[in-house]
């Protein structure tokens, strides 16, 4: 009967230490308000959690971009930040936004400040064209967006689609790399060219 008896006292001091290392874990998460923006991730890997996340790019006092998103996960060894569902506004010279990018997913690359959305993209320009593929890139350094993926590009009623992008976030000027097939209409509604080459160019 000793016997059984220490096994469950040993099995109980086990139990009362865990309790005590874990205690004042228990007791700071719980103590943490509702609305804390900030928070220590226990799940997924992740370094640290942010809701309601907000950041701002910026060039010498002009604002570049501004991103927006309910949820950012912070990797410090990788140097990433990932966020779901993020929209992602850019800027002219003036201040102005030029277009609004919204997706699944979204990086910022810490180091190089490079941005890439993943997953139903779609960029949308102040002029009203739309561009609108599965994966995009926005390079800090060059300014430029591009994608290897299948892209859809929307201006009024012309649409044109192929594989590769390479342009700005405002849509004015853009290369679709290959395989480019579109029609181009008139303001009557008329079709009045087809488009069958390696690349076009606005």
């Amino acid at each position: 009967m000793r016997g059984i008896v220490t096994k469950r006292n040993n099995a109980s001091r086990r139990l009362l230490i865990t309790l005590y290392i874990l205690f004042p874990v228990l007791i700071s998460i719980s103590c943490q308000s509702d609305d804390s923006d900030y928070f220590i991730s226990l799940h997924g890997g992740a370094d640290q959690v942010i809701n309601n996340f907000e950041t701002v790019e910026s060039d010498s006092g002009i604002v570049k971009w501004r991103m927006k998103a309910p949820v950012a996960r912070v990797y410090n060894t990788r140097k990433l930040l990932v966020t779901d569902n993020p929209v992602i506004k850019f800027f002219d010279e003036d201040g102005e936004v030029s277009s609004v990018v919204t997706a699944d997913k979204g990086e910022i690359n810490q180091k190089t400040r490079d941005l890439t959305a993943i997953g139903s993209v779609v960029v949308t320009s102040n002029e009203g064209y739309t561009l609108e593929t599965e994966s995009l890139v926005w390079l800090h350094k060059k300014g430029e967006i591009h994608t290897e993926d299948f892209v859809k590009f929307t201006k009024g009623n012309n649409v044109t689609t192929g594989y590769g992008f390479w342009g700005y976030p405002e849509l004015k000027e853009f290369d679709i790399v290959r395989d480019v097939n579109g029609n181009l209409v008139d303001e009557d509604g008329m079709m009045n060219k087809e488009l069958e080459e390696n690349g076009t160019e606005e």
